[in-house]
């Protein structure tokens, strides 16, 4: 038993030792080791380079990993003697973007950049590179549309066909390229797009919207420059009022009339003036298009164009931005005259053309496909109408014109070969019989809109029998006011 127990005292002992030992032969953590950073040779240390740079790092870390860097730099403006500081960034990318501030006519560069690894710790010596970056010269921002001092058509909420004020603008770099636009509206804050073109709906206006308002459009360039000044145009705002039934344009050049027609513009005035009693009338060959103070105020303009444009266009399609801004607030236009469609393709063959998308023609009066019958021989004697249609047949006043190649009759009449929708044939090639293809080609269109109404007729109403164009005149008001 003694034996015994000496053995389990000794046992005891030994385990009592092994304990301590194992104790004492634990170690205490070793501190976190740093990490290094490392820089690639591209660009080279001391280049001088374009301030928009692109910077290769890499790193280690002895006793864990690599997280990302931290970087900062200081411009040295070495011709004004002073410094700018840019603080410490942090990143994960391997390749950083860095725009250098180069607002010296030439700048000394001093990057500095420093590993972190997984424990938090960062490189405590830094890379560092030197460049030198010259000088970068500011973007140079252009309104292209509208003009300064525009007055421009607005109403109080976006519609279908009135979506707000479109400005349009575009900047330079001589040195680098545009990448941002910044819009300040009525010197309230800018906005920033990639856009070259915006629209500006009223709520983005300061009340009230009537009157003058100011748009100022700023670019900013790739290395971070901005143009200082930008541009600013001032707009003045008119809302249509539409309190005034009836404006006549007229662009009919009676010097442009056929020999033998003596029409002064005195009764082609008058002839207008009897068959539609408008409230006004305006004479576009003097006085240019009328302002939108002026044409805001119609419900209905009413544009006649009645000399042959075979020497000169008529001037309707050089006014098209014009009407499209007057239609598309709720304006109605009737347009009539000789080869007035044929303008809007002067110098072409119009029964070959197409009207596209996007073109007054296509777009407003609703006419994909229109045509001119042939200058000689003369065969158009009125146009007919379709039974309950509201509207009356009507006649050449065949004494207008008693001289060869006319005699009686009217030629370059013309007409719609393909309508667009929402639209109706409400006028129709009546002939004297030397055309017999044409006869019930649609020379007269209605198109019905949602904001407005458009109809457009291919022969000009002053060579109608005086009776029939008063009836005319009638209809075509009443059919605009359904």
């Amino acid at each position: 038993v003694e034996e015994y127990m000496k053995r389990i005292v000794f046992i005891i002992s030994v385990i009592i030792w092994l304990a301590g030992a194992c104790k004492h032969s634990i170690s205490p953590p070793r501190p976190n080791l740093p990490p290094f950073t490392k820089l690639s040779n591209i660009p080279v240390a001391g280049d001088t380079v374009f301030p928009l740079v692109n910077i290769t790092w890499d790193g280690g870390d002895m006793d864990g990993y690599i997280t990302g860097c931290e970087y900062s730099y200081t411009t040295y403006h070495l011709m004004k003697g002073d410094s700018f500081y840019f603080d410490w960034v942090k990143t994960d990318q391997d390749v950083i973007t860095i725009i250098f501030e180069s607002s010296d006519v030439m700048n000394k560069q001093k990057l500095r950049i420093r590993a972190i690894d997984d424990k938090g710790a960062k490189d405590p010596t830094p890379a560092e590179l030197i460049l030198y970056t010259p000088q970068t010269k500011i973007p140079v921002t252009t309104i292209l549309t509208p003009q300064n001092h525009s007055d421009l058509f607005y109403l109080d909420e976006p519609t279908d066909w009135w979506p707000g004020i479109a400005i349009q603008y575009t900047a330079t770099d001589e040195d680098g390229e545009v990448v941002e636009y910044g819009i300040s509206i009525d010197d309230n804050d800018y906005f920033w797009t990639e856009d070259t073109s915006l629209i500006i709906t009223p709520d983005q206006f300061k009340k009230p919207l009537t009157g003058s308002h100011s748009i100022r459009v700023t670019a900013k360039d790739n290395t971070n420059l901005y143009d200082p000044n930008g541009q600013q145009i001032v707009i003045n705002l008119i809302k249509p009022t539409f309190s005034k039934h009836l404006l006549i344009i007229d662009d009919t050049n009676e010097d442009q009339f056929p020999s033998m027609v003596k029409a002064t513009d005195f009764d082609v005035d008058s002839f207008y003036t009897a068959i539609f009693n408008p409230d006004s009338s305006w004479d576009l060959l003097s006085d240019g298009f009328p302002p939108k103070k002026v044409i805001g105020q119609y419900k209905i303009i009413f544009w006649h164009g009645d000399n042959p444009a075979n020497q000169q266009a008529h001037l309707v399609p050089q006014y098209a931005e014009q009407l499209k801004d007057y239609l598309n607030c709720g304006g109605n236009l009737i347009i009539s005259g000789w080869q007035i469609l044929s303008s809007f393709a002067y110098g072409k063959d119009i029964n070959k053309i197409d009207f596209k998308e996007g073109s007054f023609v296509h777009d407003y009066l609703h006419i994909n496909k229109a045509g001119q019958t042939a200058s000689f021989p003369s065969d158009f004697i009125g146009a007919n109408t379709r039974p309950n249609s509201g509207f009356t047949s009507v006649s050449i006043d065949q004494d207008l014109l008693p001289n060869f190649p006319y005699k009686g009759k009217l030629n370059s009449i013309n007409y719609v070969l393909e309508p667009g929708g929402f639209t109706e044939g409400i006028y129709f090639y009546y002939g004297a019989g030397n055309l017999q293809e044409m006869i019930g080609a649609t020379v007269g269109i209605h198109y019905y809109g949602t904001s407005f109404d458009v109809i457009a007729i291919g022969f000009p109403m002053f060579f109608l029998k005086h009776e029939d164009a008063g009836i005319m005149a009638s209809e075509l008001i009443q059919a605009i006011h359904k």
